[in-house]
């Protein structure tokens, strides 16, 4: 999954957007196309933004598993071992949350700028 999500970032942030023909649309189309494509590379750099978010939280994810696995293995020899155990697995399971959360935006945000870049290609672009 965060496989296709960085390949569809490259693929985004490598778009270069044609400008319309002025032969092939009309001027009201024109203004249209020009201002889908100024949204686009709006949401382009949203998506670009979201991308580097997610990957900071999927390190401090697996920084607090990695935490977590530590303070589990010493959970049996106290009862301070297994307090911390509990903060610990409660941490990740927190971070785990919040990385789904913003994955899934992420996800629906490149599937609908995906969407509306094919419009653009259809209207806009004329080869």
């Amino acid at each position: 999954m965060i496989k296709t999500l960085s390949s569809s970032l490259a693929a985004l942030a490598t778009l270069a957007l044609a400008i319309p023909s002025a032969s092939a649309l009309t001027n009201a189309e024109v203004k249209q196309c020009n201002a889908l494509g100024k949204s686009l590379k709006a949401r382009q750099a949203d998506a670009k933004t979201k991308a580097e978010t997610r990957e900071g939280l999927l390190e401090k994810v697996e920084v607090a598993g990695d935490a977590w696995e530590e303070a589990e293995g010493l959970r049996n020899f106290s009862d301070d071992y297994a307090t911390k155990a509990d903060l610990t697995k409660a941490e990740y399971e927190t971070l785990k949350g919040e990385l789904l959360r913003e994955e899934r935006s992420l996800q629906a945000l490149v599937s609908r700028l995906n969407e509306d870049v094919a419009v653009y290609n259809g209207k806009c672009v004329k080869k």
